[in-house]
């Protein structure tokens, strides 16, 4: 049961000298529930590193606990671009804090009304050139593996992702704005894809935006090519697009 009017002694006695004070604490402590994690903020000034180092189990017990059972509601939304939005903002949670703010669409909607304030008629590359290389975000390099680069809130914070995180970026604002992207599920690099009459041109989110051709494409993919073709011309479930980024977070 929830005691946030005990929860403050509780802390206060986390540290006792006294091994049996201090698993009876934490073992009232791991009862407290999710909201644990939104009532320790009122005491943040009398939690040192030692406390921290043994709340933080706690914590992330509740926050995959939280996750267990928030996670399949982007699974009931029609949208595909709801469901990635929203599997991507219940991954920052997960990583930030279950009660972490701001939200990922609230800083989607603030760089979409930059870039329309800033170029009312802007295109698809016009919006590649807007993040890519005026806003600075860019592809992680010196960190590559740090799971946050998965982790879209951070990527925009930071500005630096992996490719598929930049290119979901890409995508979201994309869409907002009733721009034609899509995702291009190309074998361990990411690529964004602009569909048009005249070509299809592919822009590589993680190297600033370049834009690459069909002929990049192939040369690319190599003997691949043939193969891969009916692969980054079609169109990608978000089931597919969430796996890739679990699995990069896996890894």
């Amino acid at each position: 049961m929830k005691q946030a009017s005990k929860l403050y002694y509780l802390i206060d006695l986390m540290d006792d000298e006294s091994g049996e004070v201090r698993s009876e604490i934490l073992n009232q402590l791991a009862g407290y529930g999710p909201s644990l994690e939104y009532d320790l903020q009122e005491y943040n000034g009398v939690l040192d590193s030692k406390k921290m180092e043994l709340l933080n189990p706690i914590i992330n017990s509740n926050r995959q606990t939280w996750l267990a059972k928030t996670w399949s509601s982007w699974m009931m939304l029609d949208d595909p671009y709801d469901q990635i939005e929203t599997a991507l903002n219940l991954i920052s949670k997960f990583h930030y804090g279950i009660y972490f703010n701001p939200e990922l669409p609230y800083l989607l909607d603030e760089l979409t009304e930059e870039f329309k304030n800033r170029i009312p008629y802007g295109d698809e590359l016009d919006l590649s050139h807007f993040l890519f290389q005026e806003k600075g975000i860019k592809g992680a390099r010196d960190d590559y593996y740090n799971p946050f680069n998965s982790n879209a809130i951070y990527t925009l914070k930071e500005k630096k992702g992996l490719p598929i995180t930049l290119c979901l970026i890409y995508i979201l604002i994309g869409n907002r704005l009733g721009l034609n992207i899509n995702a291009c599920n190309f074998p361990g690099h990411f690529l964004a894809r602009i569909d048009s009459a005249e070509e299809t041109l592919y822009i590589d989110c993680y190297n600033g935006g370049k834009i690459l051709y069909e002929s990049d494409i192939q040369n690319l993919a190599g003997d691949s090519y043939e193969s891969l073709f009916d692969i980054i011309k079609s169109e990608i479930d978000p089931y597919i697009i969430i796996r890739r980024i679990l699995t990069n977070l896996i890894n």
